[in-house]
C-alpha cells in the first residue's frame, strides 16, 4: 500500500464513523475501530519501503540531519517521543512556516475516546493520531533519522490529500465538475475559494454562506487583495511550466483540476515565507517603542499604539470593520498572559510586552488550514540552526555556545552581536547547573538566548503558566470580544502610575531564574539495559566464565590421563 492511498483511507473514514447507522450509537465502540483501523492502516505504511517516494525520504532525511545529530539520544542513538515532537516542530516551521496541529510545544496526546462526536475530531486531529500511533510503535526503542523522516513524509502526504479535498470543494463551490477546462477568470475564483475555505476558516461549504464569506472576506483578511495578487502569480507560472508539457493541439489557456491542485500545493508551502512581511510589520512598529533593545514595550505604550492606529483609521473614513490592520494591539491583557506574552516582573515598569513572544504568538496565525497554522515564524530558530552546525553534540561548555553565537553571520532578521560581560556570567552560572556542559535544547539555554537576541528569541516560560490558543478557540471558552481590550482596560492602563515612567533599560531582568525543563530523552530500552544491569550482566559472565576455566583446570589433567598422556602443567591467565 501506498502511502498516498493510506491516506486517503484516512479521509474515506470520515464519512463512515460519521455515518447514523455506523455500529449504532456506541461512540466508544467507533472510536476503538477507527483507531485500529488507523493502525492497521500506518502498519502497513510503515512496512518495506514506507510507502514515500525514494527521492522525496532522501531529500527530508538530508533536511533533519543536522538537528537530528545535535539533539538528546537514548541510549541507543534514537529519540524518544518528546524530542522527536520537537523536531517534527521545527522541521515544518522551518521548511514550510507550519505549526503542525498536534505538534506544539503545548499540545496534548489525541484521544480518540475523549469525545462523543469522534467523526467531527477525526479529520482535526488526523496528524496527532498519527503522531500517537507512531510513538507507540517506536515507544520501547525510540526513532531514528529514518523514523523520523518517515513521520514528516506521512503528514507532509496528508497535508497534500487536503489539497485534492480542497479543491475539489472549490470545484464545487464555483459550480465545475473536476473535469471540466476552466478559463483564468474561472480558474481564478476556484484559487479564491481554496484559500477561503482551506487556508482563511471559512465557515461554510455551502454555496450561499461562502458566497457572502467571499464578500466579506476583507474583514477577516485585509490582505485580501495582495494576496490573490500572489496566487495569480503563481497561476501564471504554471502557465509557463504547462509549456514545457502542453499538447501542440489542445487549446493552451484552459486550467483543469491538476492545475488546481499542483497550485494549492505551492500555496501551502510558500505562503509563510510570502507572506512574513507582515509579521516584519507588526514587530518593526513595536520595535519604536524598545528604545533599550530589551525585546520589551510597556502596555500603556502597547494601546497607545491601537488608539493611534484608530485614530488614523478614523481620519481615513475607515469603519471598524474595515480598519483592519489598524486595530492591532488591542489584545485583552488576560489575552496576553494566556499567550505567554507579557512580562509582569516590575511593578515600577508595569505589564510589559515581550516583542518575539508576542510576534510568534497564536494571536498572529495569519492563516489556519485543517491540519496546520501559518503564524509569524519564531525567528529564534534560525539562531539554534547555527548551533546545531557549529556545535557537535548535544551538550556544550558555555566558551563553545559564546564563541559560536559571536561567530553567527547576520541573516535578514537577526543581527549577529558581541556577548557582554554579564550574559557571559549567565551563561557560565547555566553551565554550573548542569556541571560544566549546557544542554543546547534546555529551557536555561533559550532563556540565555532570549537576553543576548531580546527582540528575536522568545522568553521560555515554565511549562503550565500559560495556555496559548488561537482567538477564535479563546473566544469558544470565554465568549465573543474576549481577546478585545475593553475601552476602560485600555484607559486603565493608560493612566497607571507605571505609564508616566519611561520605558527601562534594565526591563526583563526580574524574569532570570534557573529552573530548567529539558526533554526526556531516555526511553524503556535505556531501563531495560541500564548501566547497573548491564554491570551485574557484566559481572555475572566474567564469574561464569571463571567458574568454566575453574572446572577446566581440574578435569583437563584426569582427561588426559584417563587418555594416557601424560602433561606438563597448564596455567591459566585470567
Amino acid at each position: 500500500m501506498t502511502l498516498c492511498r493510506a491516506c486517503l483511507l484516512f479521509l474515506t473514514l470520515l464519512p463512515v464513523v460519521s455515518g447514523k447507522a455506523f455500529l449504532g450509537s456506541d461512540p466508544h465502540l467507533k472510536a476503538k475501530l477507527v483507531r485500529q483501523e488507523l493502525e492497521g492502516v500506518l502498519a502497513e505504511v510503515l512496512g518495506h519501503g514506507h510507502g514515500v517516494d525514494g527521492a522525496r525520504l532522501a531529500k527530508i532525511r538530508e533536511s533533519l540531519a543536522p538537528i537530528f545529530r545535535a539533539l538528546p539520544k537514548n541510549g541507543q542513538g534514537r529519540l524518544s517521543a518528546p524530542v522527536m515532537r520537537y523536531s517534527v516542530q521545527r522541521y515544518f516551521s522551518q521548511e514550510h512556516g507550519w505549526v503542525v496541529k498536534g505538534f506544539e510545544p503545548h499540545a496534548i496526546a489525541a484521544n480518540i475516546s475523549d469525545t462523543t462526536d469522534s467523526s467531527q475530531i477525526l479529520q482535526s486531529k488526523l496528524p496527532d493520531y498519527i503522531r500517537t500511533a507512531l510513538e507507540e510503535k517506536f515507544a520501547h526503542s525510540g526513532f531514528s533519522l529514518e523514523d523520523l523522516a518517515v513521520m514528516v513524509a506521512a503528514l507532509e502526504r496528508l497535508t497534500f490529500d487536503e489539497v485534492i479535498r480542497g479543491v475539489e470543494v472549490a470545484f464545487k463551490l464555483n459550480k465545475h465538475a473536476t473535469t471540466d477546462g476552466l478559463n483564468f477568470k474561472e480558474f481564478e475564483h476556484v484559487l479564491g475559494s481554496y484559500l477561503v475555505t482551506q487556508m482563511l476558516e471559512g465557515t461554510s461549504e455551502e454555496l450561499t454562506q461562502h458566497t457572502m464569506d467571499k464578500e466579506n472576506i476583507r474583514e477577516l483578511y485585509p490582505h485580501w487583495d495582495a494576496t490573490m495578487l500572489f496566487v495569480i502569480d503563481l497561476a501564471q507560472n504554471e502557465v509557463f511550466g504547462k509549456m514545457q508539457r502542453r499538447n501542440p493541439f489542445t487549446d493552451h489557456a484552459v486550467y483543469f483540476f491538476e492545475d488546481a491542485t499542483r497550485i494549492g500545493q505551492r500555496i501551502s508551502d510558500e505562503f509563510a515565507s510570502w507572506s512574513s512581511h507582515e509579521c516584519h510589520e507588526i514587530k518593526d512598529k513595536l520595535i519604536q517603542f524598545d528604545v533599550h533593545g530589551t525585546g520589551r514595550v510597556k502596555l500603556s505604550q502597547f494601546y497607545g499604539k491601537a488608539l493611534t492606529n484608530k485614530g488614523m483609521a478614523v481620519e481615513r473614513g475607515l469603519t471598524y470593520s474595515s480598519a483592519g490592520e489598524e486595530w492591532q494591539f488591542n489584545e485583552a491583557s488576560s489575552y496576553l498572559r494566556d499567550l505567554g506574552t507579557l512580562d509582569e516582573s516590575s511593578t515600577l515598569q508595569g505589564p510589559q510586552v515581550i516583542i518575539p513572544n508576542y510576534i510568534s504568538g497564536m494571536s498572529n496565525c495569519i492563516t489556519s488550514a485543517p491540519y496546520y497554522s501559518i503564524c509569524c515564524l519564531n525567528e529564534c530558530d534560525g539562531v539554534f540552526q547555527h548551533l546545531e552546525a557549529a556545535i557537535s553534540g548535544s551538550t556544550a561548555s558555555a566558551a563553545e555556545i559564546i564563541h559560536a553565537v559571536e561567530s553567527m553571520p547576520d541573516t535578514s532578521s537577526i543581527e549577529a552581536t558581541k556577548v557582554s560581560a554579564a550574559l557571559r556570567s549567565r551563561l557560565e552560572e547555566v553551565a554550573a547547573v548542569h556541571g560544566g556542559k549546557v544542554p543546547l535544547h534546555g529551557r536555561l539555554l533559550a532563556q540565555w538566548l532570549h537576553y543576548v537576541f531580546p527582540r528575536d528569541c522568545p522568553f521560555p516560560h515554565l511549562a503550565g503558566t500559560f495556555n496559548p490558543v488561537t482567538p477564535v478557540k479563546y473566544e469558544e471558552v470565554l465568549g465573543a470580544e474576549a481577546t478585545v481590550a475593553s475601552d476602560e482596560e485600555v484607559e486603565q492602563f493608560l493612566k497607571s502610575d507605571a505609564a508616566r515612567h519611561g520605558p527601562s533599560p534594565e526591563a526583563g531582568a526580574g524574569m532570570w531564574n534557573l529552573k530548567e525543563h529539558i526533554l526526556e530523552s531516555s526511553t524503556p530500552s535505556d531501563r531495560a539495559t541500564s548501566p547497573l544491569k548491564q554491570l551485574l550482566r557484566t559481572l555475572s559472565s566474567l564469574g561464569l566464565l571463571a567458574g568454566l576455566v575453574g572446572l577446566l583446570n581440574q578435569l583437563l589433567p584426569q582427561v588426559l590421563s584417563i587418555s594416557g598422556r601424560k602433561t606438563k602443567s597448564v596455567e591459566y591467565d585470567v
